[in-house]
């Protein structure tokens, strides 16, 4: 398990599981994390239960929350997608500091990762 402190650069102490992105079955640390990462799932994965996903994240976070998960999702899609057309490297800096936890969590295996070099 690697916990990481993912806002240190903005001050926050908090600390998140990053297996919890491909396992859902660990828990992240992030408050509502297990529905947040269903409702991403859904959407990146056109799954059926899409509209199911959404309402729960409405009911339990509400509209605006749901509003702010999805644009995030889409977001991460839209940046996702640029960088694998443009074949965009890790800059030196970033490809050191996460190897780790790119190896443990199986980036590496994603078929988007023979984008980069």
């Amino acid at each position: 398990m690697s916990h990481v402190n993912l806002l240190g650069r903005s001050g926050s102490d908090d600390q998140y599981e990053l297996s919890a992105a491909v396992d859902v079955a660990v828990d992240s640390g992030v408050p509502h994390g297990r529905l947040l990462l269903q409702f991403c799932d859904a959407a990146v994965g056109r799954r059926a239960n899409l509209a199911e996903i959404r309402a729960a994240v409405r009911r339990e976070l509400g509209d605006t929350a749901a509003i702010e998960a999805a644009a995030n999702i889409a977001n991460f899609q839209r940046m996702v997608r640029i960088a694998d057309g443009c074949g965009i490297p890790l800059d030196d800096r970033t490809k050191e500091a996460s190897e780790g936890w790119r190896d443990q969590l199986g980036l590496h295996q994603y078929a988007s990762a023979a984008n980069t070099a």
